[in-house]
C-alpha cells in the first residue's frame, strides 16, 4: 500500500530497540488503555526528531514539519476495545478556537479540541510506531483504502464508502511505523487473544501560518 493512493504505508524505522524499550517502560501503566498529550515527554521528543528526519528525507513530510499530537495506547485483556469506522478529525489547540473553518470546539481534560478545516486535515500525517508485534489476533487496525481522498465524510455515508472501497488489515512487526492520513477511514476489532499491542501514535503537521495555535509543537 502506498500513502498517496491507499492513504497508508508501512515504514521501517531506525528507532533503536533500546529506545523502543524505554517507551514501553515509561509511557504505559498496567490496566490503562494509554495516555494523551505526551509531546513534553523527553523520550517521545527523541522519537519525534528521528522520525521527522527519516520521513522528511523520504519525502513523506515537508521540511519544517512539527509534531502536534502524541498518544500512547495498549490493547490488553484489561483494556480490550472495539473502534467503529471513523476518521480522526479532532485535534488539540492551545485555547478554544474562534477562527472561521475551525469547528466543533470542545474541552477534554482541560484541553481545547476542534476540527480544523479540510485543507489542514488533508496535510496532516499520523505515524503509528508499533512497540509490539501486531498480528490478526490482537485487534489490528483495519483501513478502507483511498477513503482519505473523500474529504470529511458524513457519518451516514461511511458504510457505503467502506463497501465500495473495501478494507484491509494492517499487520506490522515491532519497530515498524504505519504512516496514515487522518482522513482515512479506519477501525479495529477487539483482540481475539489479547496481548500487549502498544503503539505510540504521533501526528505531524506542516509548519505553516495558522490562525489558531496547536496545543503543542515539537
Amino acid at each position: 500500500m502506498l500513502l498517496s493512493e491507499a492513504g497508508c504505508e508501512l515504514h521501517q524505522t531506525s528507532i533503536a530497540s533500546s529506545a523502543r524499550q524505554r517507551l514501553r517502560e515509561d509511557l504505559f501503566q498496567p490496566g490503562k488503555a494509554g495516555a494523551r498529550c505526551l509531546l513534553d515527554h523527553p523520550q517521545v521528543q527523541e522519537v519525534v526528531e528521528q522520525l521527522r528526519y527519516e520521513l522528511t528525507t523520504k519525502g513523506h513530510l515537508p521540511p519544517g514539519s512539527v509534531a502536534i499530537q502524541a498518544i500512547a495506547f495498549d490493547k490488553t485483556a484489561e483494556t480490550n476495545w472495539k473502534v467503529t469506522w471513523h476518521q480522526d478529525l479532532m485535534f488539540p489547540f492551545a485555547k478554544p478556537v474562534t477562527s472561521p473553518g475551525f469547528e466543533l470546539s470542545s474541552m477534554k481534560d482541560g484541553i481545547a479540541f476542534a476540527r480544523p478545516p479540510k485543507r489542514i486535515l488533508e496535510a496532516l500525517l499520523a505515524v503509528r510506531l508499533h512497540l509490539d508485534d501486531c498480528d490478526e489476533k490482537n485487534g489490528p487496525l483495519r483501513i478502507s483504502p483511498g477513503t482519505h481522498l473523500s474529504g470529511i465524510i458524513p457519518v451516514a455515508d461511511v458504510p457505503e464508502l467502506v463497501r465500495s472501497h473495501g478494507q484491509k488489515v494492517c499487520l506490522a512487526d515491532e519497530g515498524i511505523a504505519l504512516l496514515m492520513r487522518p482522513l482515512l477511514l479506519h477501525a479495529s476489532s477487539k483482540a481475539i487473544e489479547p496481548e500487549h499491542r502498544r503503539v505510540l501514535h504521533l501526528v505531524f503537521a506542516p509548519d505553516e501560518l495558522m490562525t489558531e495555535e496547536w496545543h503543542r509543537r515539537v
